[in-house]
């Protein structure tokens, strides 16, 4: 299903999608069109802020990627364990230590755990691979 036809099925079952603040809200809309918006958020915002524009018409919008744009991906998921940062802690797989910041605890810009653990799953951009 293409992204405009994504928006006119929201608004045939009753639902609403809009912006507000630059971000997608939408209201009463089916649970099954849920993992479609997600799918096409990025066209789904494009399109609303066309619409809001008065540049196009959601019936008939269509939004393709540019043939030369490269795909973007998620930063890398990395463990404090598997970086030359981080220093163990006095028991296994407990709280360690990232040498990076003053306070121990992980750079304020990642994502995941609150803490420092070996096995701990986080997006990291002071992340450096032990060598």
């Amino acid at each position: 299903m293409m992204p405009a036809q994504v928006i006119v099925e929201i608004a045939e079952e009753g639902g609403e999608i809009r912006l507000e603040d630059g971000r997608l809200k939408v209201k009463g809309i089916p649970a099954r069109l849920i993992p479609l918006i997600r799918e096409h958020k990025i066209a789904l915002l494009a399109l609303l802020r066309e619409e809001e524009a008065g540049q196009r018409s959601t019936s008939t919008a269509c939004v393709a990627p540019e043939p030369d744009m490269a795909p973007q991906s998620l930063p890398a998921t990395v463990t404090c364990g598997s970086c030359a940062e981080f220093e163990p802690g006095k028991t296994p797989l407990g709280i360690g230590r990232c040498s990076r910041t003053a306070n121990g605890l992980p750079p304020v810009a990642s994502r995941g755990y609150g803490a420092c653990f070996p096995i701990a799953p986080r997006f990291c951009p002071d992340h450096k691979e032990l060598t």
